[in-house]
């Protein structure tokens, strides 16, 4: 039984799927850094435009192209697609600094725990309300309010720290405080992910079989953090050489193995195989052996070709007119408005307790309102384990558009002399 291989068509297909996605993802991109926005936004863009909610409408059989309905036929722009978000986190991940998270002090402690606990209750109520034609094929009442908290709950660390560089706040006291609850962020938001993706893949998962579930993602982050980095930093040291002349080809070797090896490990667990990925991140970036010229090797590749793939299938995947009846659209509003609402309000309270002055409360809680590239990936995450339907999928996925674009001019209206926090 040999490896089938794919048909000429499919292959010729696959190439005029890639470059067409990659050439109006890159245009859009630029208008979209022209425009003062990230080029996620661009990139999403492009997705919509060639997917059914414009050229689908306009042109179907183009669109069917770009987008094919056959499994075959999608499955090789699917695979470069999820080979750059697994990328994306990997870099994520090294991004993530843990000490600056073990070290946030009294203001952003209590910041963290607002901006995450708030809306993580408010999306679960929500979730809970929300009707049945949201849900997915496999997902229960539950699992669809658990993955709904965990969307509203995050923020998207590389958009915010893109936005706070082009608008000159990153070393300002308010820009710290905003990167490093952002950090928290993520690490308790992907967390959590695990934990309920691992519990919504069980078709009826009894109290019992969620606990076997959490119980292996917990066991994989322990030995992660253990064994893995044990491993991890063993093999970076033994491909760099004495001389540390072989550190460039050896870390991505050690980074592409790490990530292979994590992501299955994630899926065995329960988990989604993006927890791997972001899990070889932190193992990568925390370790002593760590090369430098690493993160120059992988940004190139994943935030110019493969990354812009992933938001651009992303944005094929969005039909707006799943949103055309009137309840649909007043439920997507209601996402819309509880994941600001709920955010704003959890980390303003968190830094009224740290005692920042009200405006810098708000600078920091629109900061962490920009919710990008993660939203995005956890909404697959939902749509490709049956939790999302289409039309909560485009829900999600809008929040993450629309409280992205607010963030560069809201924080440019509040901008003004760095933030002192009391401590």
């Amino acid at each position: 039984m040999g490896l089938p291989s794919l048909q000429a068509d499919t292959i010729l297909w696959m190439w005029v799927q890639l470059l067409t996605i990659v050439a109006v993802g890159r245009l859009l991109g630029a208008a979209a850094r022209r425009l003062g926005q990230p080029r996620v936004i661009g990139e999403l863009l492009a997705g919509v435009l060639l997917g059914p909610s414009l050229l689908g409408w306009l042109w179907p059989q183009a669109a069917t192209v770009i987008a094919p309905d056959d499994r075959v036929a999608a499955a090789p722009l699917n695979a470069i697609a999820w080979l750059g978000v697994a990328l994306l986190l990997v870099l994520t991940g090294m991004e993530t600094d843990l000490v600056a998270v073990r070290r946030l002090g009294r203001p952003a402690t209590f910041i963290a725990v607002g901006a995450l606990g708030l809306p993580f209750a408010a999306g679960l109520g929500l979730g809970l309300l929300v009707p049945v034609s949201f849900h997915g094929d496999t997902a229960t009442r539950v699992s669809f309010a658990l993955f709904l908290a965990v969307a509203l709950s995050i923020s998207s660390l590389p958009v915010i720290a893109r936005v706070l560089s082009e608008l000159g706040m990153l070393r300002s006291d308010a820009g710290q405080l905003i990167l490093a609850v952002a950090m928290a962020n993520d690490l308790v938001g992907w967390v959590a992910l695990g934990l309920v993706t691992a519990v919504a893949q069980a078709a009826r998962p009894t109290l019992a079989d969620a606990a076997i579930l959490v119980g292996g993602v917990v066991l994989l982050l322990i030995l992660a953090f253990t064994v893995g980095q044990r491993l991890v930093d063993s093999a970076l040291r033994a491909t760099a050489g004495d001389d540390g002349k072989g550190a460039d080809a050896g870390g991505l070797v050690v980074a592409v193995v790490a990530t292979g090896v994590l992501a299955a490990l994630a899926h065995f667990a329960g988990a989604d195989v993006v927890i791997g990925a972001y899990l070889a991140g932190l193992l990568l970036g925390r370790s002593r052996r760590f090369p430098p010229s690493l993160r120059r090797q992988l940004e190139p590749l994943t935030v110019t070709i493969l990354a812009p793939v992933f938001f651009a299938t992303a944005g094929l995947r969005l039909d707006l007119t799943t949103l055309a009846s009137f309840e649909a659209l007043a439920w997507a509003g209601l996402v819309l408005l509880v994941a600001t609402v709920s955010k704003v309000a959890g980390a303003m309270g968190g830094a009224a307790l740290a005692r920042l002055d009200r405006r810098d409360g708000l600078v920091v809680a629109v900061g962490l309102n920009a919710r990008g590239a993660v939203e995005v990936v956890i909404a697959s995450v939902g749509l490709a384990t049956g939790v999302l339907s289409s039309t909560a999928y485009t829900a999600v996925v809008l929040m993450a558009v629309l409280t992205t674009v607010a963030a560069p001019p809201l924080l440019r209206a509040l901008r003004r002399e760095p933030a002192r926090a009391v401590s």
